[in-house]
């Protein structure tokens, strides 16, 4: 039976797991921001630049702040987003070696960003406002995957030819396009006026 024609269009039922990556899920028991370790020095920090506190010393501890679970609601032509994903907190991920910050990146169900040494993939996540005021486990998380990318690849090719070789080729060797090119005449130094016209 062939496959549907919209099966890649169609959220998969589980996180991803590319190949070569290592899978971290975390629970957020420390409050944010909170530090994800990687190998060796490099480390992410789950932050939550919004700014206030009375908001949240105020709110329900159980009340979800931000969730990957919004990605996957099923939407209604016209209906527009979902009021949690319209006023979605907006979580961030710094990365860092050491306490050097490398690159940030916002949390996106299924983002995928190379960020300095490693190469980030976001499965999901799950924020209380008990978390964001402080330390607690109110079930909590985050789930990434990670590699490197500063690895020599074990598969080697040889390199592109330079343009300058391949302009010393016989005519005959080369590929040319025969749309013609573009000449632009340049007249006066005062007015600064262009004059295109085509050339073949």
């Amino acid at each position: 039976m062939p496959p549907f024609p919209i099966d890649r269009y169609l959220i998969p039922p589980g996180p991803p797991s590319p190949e070569g990556f290592t899978s971290v899920r975390q629970a957020l028991t420390n409050g944010v921001p909170q530090r994800v370790e990687f190998e060796g020095l490099t480390n992410a920090v789950l932050v939550l630049p919004t700014g206030l506190a009375r908001q949240w010393l105020e709110a329900d501890p159980l009340a979800v702040v931000s969730t990957s679970e919004d990605d996957a609601v099923p939407r209604q032509p016209g209906a527009g987003r979902p009021p949690s994903l319209a006023q979605r907190a907006p979580l961030r991920l710094i990365v860092r070696r050491g306490t050097t910050v490398l690159a940030s990146m916002p949390l996106a169900t299924g983002l995928r960003r190379v960020c300095g040494p490693v190469e980030i993939v976001v499965h999901g996540w799950r924020l209380c406002a008990g978390t964001v005021r402080g330390p607690g486990d109110y079930g909590d998380y985050v789930e990434l995957a990670w590699r490197h990318v500063n690895r020599a690849t074990d598969v080697f090719g040889p390199p592109p030819v330079h343009r300058f070789v391949l302009r010393r080729k016989p005519p005959a060797l080369r590929i040319e396009s025969d749309l013609g090119r573009l000449r632009i005449e340049y007249w006066g130094l005062a007015d600064k006026r262009y004059r295109r016209r085509w050339a073949r």
